[in-house]
């Protein structure tokens, strides 16, 4: 039987969104991009002086009340979203049962015709 090294696992990154990408590549900072292994553990090493500290806990709030605002942004656009998604979804299923409706009324009034004609009623039909 093999025995495994008693090494420390690496940890599982996160996945990055798209965005996160963006963000990153126009240089600031995301909320997800602050929680990866890499920059947790050079938050954890660093030891900056008090004016410092402060300076980066101003600008992480001033990102974080973006991203906050960007989270809050699309909510709503989603959510307009799936109003007018309801909104399709309500017509085209009334517009459905009329089209219902009206077929059922064209076809029976065609077989009244053929019924006036001939005189008689043939089963299954009325």
């Amino acid at each position: 039987m093999s025995r495994y090294p008693n090494g420390r696992l690496e940890p599982i990154s996160e996945d990055i969104t798209p965005t996160d990408h963006q963000v990153l590549c126009l240089g600031g900072t995301s909320s997800n991009l602050e929680r990866l292994p890499s920059r947790l553990q050079r938050a954890k090493r660093s030891s900056p002086d008090l004016k410092t500290k402060m300076e980066e806990v101003a600008y992480e709030m001033s990102y974080l009340k973006a991203e906050l605002q960007w989270h809050k942004e699309t909510k709503q656009i989603l959510l307009q979203l799936q109003e007018r998604m309801y909104a399709v979804f309500n017509s085209l299923e009334d517009a459905l049962s009329e089209a219902t409706a009206r077929l059922h009324e064209s076809e029976q009034q065609y077989l009244d015709l053929w019924q006036s004609e001939t005189g008689q009623v043939q089963e299954g039909y009325l």
